[in-house]
């Protein structure tokens, strides 16, 4: 995305250090730099201010919702998000969708606010997301450091899971909601598998890595609409009867949590995999 130009037009003043500016060509953004907000009021023109961060508030965000989100966020909140942003882009090597600003900076100040507050942070797909996304929870666990380092406040490792998620998001134009159903429905199999043979979440285990990555590809062709063909799936049904119905009760799961039908090709890729799993278990 190409770097927005001034004149910029105040239209709220957050802090000493922040403003929320319109561009020539009406776009929203936010310029985060020392004074740049000091003695300012709405409507001021700046016409080549000295920022150190400038960031375009996303299409699809009203500007009564951001001007209404940014005026609650501390500013510190915002330089940190978009330090991690950074971060992600050189790390990963590709833009990031814009709604990542200002849903991350809403995301980590909500959590900040919780963690003030005592609360504890829960997250019951944490194993499946740093298994998944290991780019993301990586920035994320930077992240997390900067957070420290920059606002003396500890993040504990499932709120890196969730800042991962968000990255995880932009990195591919989702939402995290959908993000997040896919992680519960992969977490839902998992458990079903281990009720079956026992624990497989061994940190970095290629049964448990295989899995996941399987399922995520299943969940994709899904979600997409791709058909793959099984040309084993009648044998897989009589040899590995037992890893099939494992299988087809697996897939019940992935139906409920996606309102998706899966094919019984796909069903039989299940029983292969829940086959390996079978064999090297007993």
């Amino acid at each position: 995305m190409q770097t927005p130009h001034g004149p910029f037009t105040i239209q709220r003043v957050l802090s000493n250090n922040a403003v929320i500016a319109h561009t020539p060509k009406g776009q929203d953004v936010i310029l985060l730099g020392k004074g740049m907000g000091f003695g300012r009021k709405s409507g001021d023109i700046l016409s080549n201010p000295k920022y150190e961060k400038i960031y375009v508030v996303p299409e699809g965000v009203t500007d009564q919702k951001a001007l209404a989100l940014m005026e609650q966020v501390d500013p510190a909140v915002i330089n940190v998000t978009q330090n991690i942003i950074e971060l992600a882009k050189a790390q990963l090597g590709e833009g990031l969708h814009p709604r990542v600003h200002v849903a991350l900076a809403d995301h980590i100040n909500f959590t900040l606010i919780r963690l003030a507050q005592g609360m504890e942070i829960k997250n019951p797909f944490l194993a499946e997301i740093e298994a998944m996304y290991p780019k993301e929870f990586s920035i994320a666990k930077q992240g997390a450091v900067l957070i420290l380092e920059k606002m003396n406040i500890f993040i504990p490792p499932e709120e890196i899971g969730f800042i991962a998620l968000h990255l995880h998001s932009a990195r591919h134009n989702r939402h995290v909601s959908q993000s997040l159903k896919h992680a519960e429905v992969i977490n839902r199999a998992v458990k079903y598998i281990e009720s079956q043979f026992g624990p497989i979440k061994e940190h970095g285990g290629l049964e448990y890595t295989r899995l996941l990555s399987h399922l995520q590809s299943c969940i994709h062709r899904l979600v997409n609409k791709t058909t793959i063909e099984n040309p084993f799936l009648d044998k897989l049904k009589q040899e590995f009867s037992n890893s099939y119905e494992i299988a087809r009760q697996m897939s019940n799961i992935l139906e409920e949590g996606l309102g998706i039908p899966v094919p019984e090709d796909e069903i039989g890729y299940l029983a292969m995999h829940i086959e390996r799993i079978r064999r090297n278990k007993t």
